[in-house]
């Protein structure tokens, strides 16, 4: 039997069990669309859940003296000298880093007395903090841009104040300040702008970051905040110490950055082996449901296969034509699970807001899986029919 004439009787026999052919190449399709599918979708919620986790993964890194991290990690650092006069010009240059900047906080040092207008009869403000920082903090903390913020970095008697401190001090915000001052330490600050978009400083009234050096002799209650790139905080907090203090790296301690790289891989793992696990338990249930299905069809055929068999058809003849009969139904039923795939993943992607990713892959290799498992599957089934005896099967009703 040559191919034209296997292909012409399988063919004959699709035909002739139009149902059952139906049948066969439906469930193929669910199963293949089933496994492409479960593989696409999981690795369209990797992507997604990847993408998630370093936009919310924290951006920020605060660099703080080794010694405020408790006494088994303090080092004899010179006071005044914990962060270098370019410290936040070293850190700005590493890849990444988007800003940098300074702070350091007057009012926990028990040495800010503030007062809105007499700067010794008049009332007290309590409740505010009074923090030096420079201009690079406000970019930072992703302040909103302040006109004035140049003059942090000097050590004039400058104030900015929060939306709050403003309110406590008595003084209008307003895009002019001028005019307007606090008193601290018995000191006159003009006003010289207000602090908007970060919440955090509200309650805040802020001087120049060198200015409150000077005034406390040291920067050992310092801190410097980093802001990243998203996704950068892990790779930038591993050299910031090193690219701040070259001479003492052990100094300093950064803040703990949970690194979402490695959370992102064990996601991508997990879903692997789920994905694994699904595709093993489809496979096998593809092929005993084929191997069934074919089995059936066998037991049917016998007065016919013993007719073939008592008109010359080999063994071999006959077992070609159950193995070809399972694989056109497995390629046929695996074309029609790339595309039942295909509608699944856009489906799943439109439901949960996702940006549909098909891998053009995976659908090219729907039709080899079923052409795949339903020959394996088909082997025994040929190989029973191949089994047939002439005599007994042209007996059998």
């Amino acid at each position: 039997m040559n191919v034209m004439d296997l292909m012409h009787d399988v063919l004959v026999e699709i035909h002739t069990r139009r149902a059952r052919t139906t049948l066969l190449v439906a469930a193929i399709a669910l199963s293949t669309g089933a496994l492409v599918g479960a593989v696409s979708i999981s690795r369209m919620a990797a992507v997604q859940i990847d993408t998630d986790l370093a936009a919310t993964a924290t951006r920020t890194i605060v660099v703080t003296p080794a010694s405020q991290e408790g006494p088994a990690s303090a080092l004899a650092v010179p006071a005044g000298a914990v962060f270098p006069s370019d410290a936040e010009a070293a850190v700005t240059s590493l890849p990444l880093v988007e800003a940098a900047g300074l702070r350091q906080d007057l009012t926990t040092r028990g040495a800010a007395v503030l007062r809105a207008r007499d700067p010794v009869d008049g009332p007290e403000v309590t409740g505010l903090t009074v923090a030096g920082v420079s201009a690079g903090y406000l970019d930072a903390v992703e302040l909103d841009a302040v006109p004035t913020a140049w003059m942090l970095d000097g050590t004039d008697r400058v104030v900015l104040l929060g939306a709050k401190a403003a309110e406590s001090l008595d003084v209008p915000v307003s895009q002019d300040p001028t005019g307007h001052g606090v008193w601290l330490n018995g000191i006159r600050y003009p006003v010289v702008g207000f602090l908007t978009g970060d919440p955090a400083l509200s309650s805040t009234v802020v001087v120049p970051y060198g200015l409150v050096t000077q005034m406390l002799g040291t920067d050992a209650g310092a801190s410097l905040t980093v802001l990243t790139a998203p996704g950068g905080a892990g790779p930038v907090a591993s050299v910031v110490r090193t690219a701040v203090r070259p001479d003492l790296p052990a100094s300093l301690a950064t803040s703990i950055v949970v690194d979402a790289a490695g959370a992102r891989r064990g996601v991508a793992t997990q879903l692997d082996r789920l994905v694994a696990w699904i595709g093993g338990l489809l496979l096998a249930l593809t092929m005993l449901l084929i191997a069934n299905a074919m089995v059936v069809a066998v037991m049917s055929r016998t007065p016919e296969i013993g007719l073939r068999r008592a008109m010359g058809a080999s063994r071999r003849n006959i077992a070609s034509l159950v193995l070809c009969e399972g694989a056109t139904a497995g390629v046929v039923g695996g074309l029609a699970g790339a595309a039942l795939a295909a509608v699944l993943v856009v489906a799943t992607a439109v439901v949960n807001g996702w940006t549909a990713r098909v891998d053009p892959v995976l659908l090219a290799v729907a039709p080899v899986f079923g052409l795949a498992a339903a020959a394996l599957a088909s082997v025994y089934p040929a190989a029973r029919a191949a089994a047939v005896q002439p005599a007994t099967a042209v007996r059998s009703d």
